[in-house]
């Protein structure tokens, strides 16, 4: 699985030293669209949404890629 941060995201990321942790989360395939993804770091929370899931087909198999938001905002549930 692939993890990519849009620009925001990879920017609040850098700011709060959490950008590494992100980009090799193991998430599971089972990941949708509008799902949250937090981080917690020195007790704070840092919430970011998936808002994009990807599949990469090569001749070499197929891999997910998820791209995550900063700031995770509501879909209104």
């Amino acid at each position: 699985m692939i993890i990519v941060l849009t620009t925001v995201a990879r920017h609040y990321a850098g700011k709060q030293d959490i950008a590494a942790i992100l980009e090799t989360l193991d998430l599971d395939s089972y990941c949708a669209v509008g799902d949250l993804v937090s981080v917690v770091r020195a007790g704070t929370q840092h919430d970011f949404a998936i808002i994009r899931r990807r599949w990469i087909a090569s001749e070499t198999g197929t891999t997910l890629e998820l791209t995550l938001d900063h700031p995770a905002r509501s879909n209104g549930r």
